[in-house]
């Protein structure tokens, strides 16, 4: 149980979820922030994931302390996350692995907000790379070239 008051772990909270909010509109190009229901989706309550597609995602999900997550009155006493990707297995299914996971308690909640930034920016970092490849023709104004205009991946 955590040694912190309810008011407290509310706080804690309340500063998490606006720290998740932060993170994913600075992203918003490559990263959108979803609340889901983690008994239905799997994932967890705050998830992460990237524009294009679900390859990967980051999830954290509430801990609670003599209640489960369908008490209305519920007070998150710690966090666990877990990055995930979608691999390929032989018979061809794509089920979500952990590449990495913890568990963050509430005073800690700061430490969870910047694994959540640190995933966030390499996905919005990977997007740009990726954007940055190009098939558009590849042109210098008064150079012509032999064989036909070609692209960056040509």
């Amino acid at each position: 149980m955590s040694e912190l008051s309810d008011e407290e772990l509310v706080e804690r909270t309340t500063a998490l979820v606006g720290g998740l909010e932060q993170i994913a509109k600075r992203y918003e190009e490559h990263v959108f922030l979803a609340w889901e229901d983690p008994v239905t989706f799997g994932a967890g309550h705050f998830v992460l994931y990237p524009e294009a597609g679900e390859i990967t995602r980051f999830a954290i999900e509430e801990q609670y302390t003599d209640t489960d997550w369908s008490d209305d009155e519920r007070i998150a006493t710690s966090w666990t996350w877990d990055s995930q990707a979608r691999v390929r297995q032989p018979d061809g299914d794509c089920p979500w692995v952990s590449l990495a996971h913890g568990e963050v308690a509430p005073g800690d909640y700061a430490q969870l907000l910047g694994l959540a930034e640190d995933w966030a920016k390499t996905t919005h970092t990977l997007a740009e790379r990726e954007q940055a490849l190009t098939v558009d023709p590849l042109t210098a104004p008064g150079v012509e070239r032999h064989g036909g205009q070609r692209t960056f991946l040509s």
